[in-house]
C-alpha cells in the first residue's frame, strides 16, 4: 500500500492519519501536534500509550489549577514536544512557563506536504518562538523534524525534548531496552516509595545499584504487576549515539528511536508502572517514556541552569532543527 493520508473528526478534533503498508499514525494538529497513535500493521499492535481519559472532547470544561493539572487535563498520551521548559513550572521573562512548556498545549496550523507527510506551524505566546513541525511516514519509519526559531529581539534560554510514551499491548514484561552505550544519572530529587534506583546515583549502562543493595539491569523492562509497582526517572548521558530501542520479544517486534545528539545529547527515561498513588495516576497506569532531550534534570529550567548548565541559548533570530525517527520492524 502506498503512503497516504486522511482527515477525520475525533471528539471535535481534526485528526490526520498518515499511513504506509507498515504503519498507521494519528496526528492532532490542534492539540500540540500530538502523535496519539502509532500502529504497527503487520501485527495490528498499538505502540503508543494512551492516558485513561484519552483525547478529551474539544472544548471540554476543566477546573483551573497548577500547570501540571492543566497539562494532564489535555494529555492524551502518545508523543509530544516539550518546549521551551522541561519539567517543573518556572517563571521566565516575567511570566509563568508551565510544566513541560507551552508547545505541548499549542494549536498548530497545518498543510499536507507529501503523500504521508504534514507540516505544522505555530507561534508561541509566553515565549517568542516560532515552531515548524514536519511529520512524515515512509515505510516502517515515522520521522519528526522540528525547527524552533527565536522571533523576538532578546536572547532566550530554553529546554527542548520529545516525550514519547510506550504502552500496552506493545509494552510488557518481555520487552528489552538497548542503547549502544551511555552513563545513567538517576534523578536526585525523585524519591517515591516505588523508586528502586539509588537517588542521585551515576553508573555505566545497563547495570546499577538498587536501594536494597542489589543490582538492577535496566535492559529488562518490568511487567505490568500492580503488586510490584515501579517508578523511575533517570537520564542517559554521554551517549555513544542517539539511539534507544525497545524490543518486545514475545511479539518479535522492535521499536527504535534515533535522533541527532548535536541538539539533544541526553535522554530521559520515565517509568510509571502502577506506582504513583495520587494525582494523576492513582496506581492505574503502565507506561514507559523514552525522551530525547537537550537538557536535564527534569526539574524545570531553573534547576537545569543550576545543576547541569545544559539549557539551549537562542539569540534573536536564532534557530535550531532536530530530527527524531521511530522505526518499527520485526526483530531479526
Amino acid at each position: 500500500m502506498p503512503e497516504s493520508q486522511q482527515v477525520r473528526d475525533v471528539r471535535g478534533w481534526e485528526v490526520v492519519r498518515l499511513g504506509s503498508a507498515e504503519l498507521a499514525v494519528d496526528v492532532v494538529p490542534g492539540k500540540g501536534g500530538d502523535i496519539t497513535s502509532v500502529r504497527w500493521l503487520a501485527g495490528d499492535v498499538e505502540l503508543m500509550w494512551q492516558s485513561p481519559w484519552g483525547l478529551r472532547h474539544r472544548g471540554a470544561l476543566f477546573v483551573p489549577g497548577e500547570t501540571e493539572a492543566t497539562l494532564m487535563d489535555a494529555y492524551p498520551g502518545g508523543w509530544q514536544t516539550v518546549f521551551p521548559n522541561a519539567g517543573d513550572a518556572v517563571e521566565e521573562h516575567g511570566v509563568l512557563w508551565g510544566m513541560h512548556g507551552e508547545a505541548w498545549l499549542a494549536a498548530y496550523d497545518w498543510e499536507p506536504t507529501g503523500p504521508a507527510e504534514v507540516t505544522l506551524r505555530t507561534r508561541l505566546v509566553r515565549s517568542p518562538f516560532e515552531i515548524e513541525r514536519r511529520i512524515g511516514v515512509v515505510g516502517a519509519d515515522l520521522t519528526v523534524t522540528e525547527t524552533v526559531r527565536n522571533a523576538g529581539g532578546v536572547p532566550v534560554e530554553a529546554a527542548w525534548g520529545h516525550h514519547v510514551a510506550f504502552g500496552q499491548p506493545f509494552l510488557d514484561g518481555s520487552c528489552r531496552l538497548d542503547t549502544p552505550g551511555a552513563t545513567v544519572v538517576v534523578d536526585d530529587e525523585r524519591d517515591e516509595p516505588a523508586s528502586d534506583l539509588v537517588i542521585g546515583s551515576r553508573f555505566a549502562w545497563p547495570e546499577g545499584p538498587d536501594r536494597a543493595g542489589g543490582v538492577v539491569d535496566l535492559r529488562h523492562v518490568p511487567g505490568p504487576d500492580p503488586e510490584r509497582p515501579v517508578e523511575r526517572l533517570y537520564y542517559l548521558v554521554d551517549l555513544a549515539c542517539g539511539e534507544v530501542s525497545l524490543t518486545n520479544q514475545r511479539l518479535g517486534v522492535r521499536a527504535a528511536l534515533t535522533w541527532d545528539t548535536s541538539v539533544m545529547p541526553q535522554t530521559w527515561m520515565w517509568y510509571e508502572m502502577h506506582a504513583g498513588a495520587g494525582f494523576p495516576w492513582y496506581q492505574s497506569v503502565y507506561v514507559l517514556g523514552i525522551e530525547p532531550h537537550s537538557s536535564y534534570p527534569g526539574q524545570g529550567l531553573h534547576a537545569i541552569r543550576r545543576k547541569t548548565g545544559t539549557q539551549l541559548h537562542f539569540e534573536p533570530g536564532g534557530s535550531r532543527t532536530a530530527t527524531t525517527t521511530l522505526s518499527v520492524n520485526r526483530e531479526h
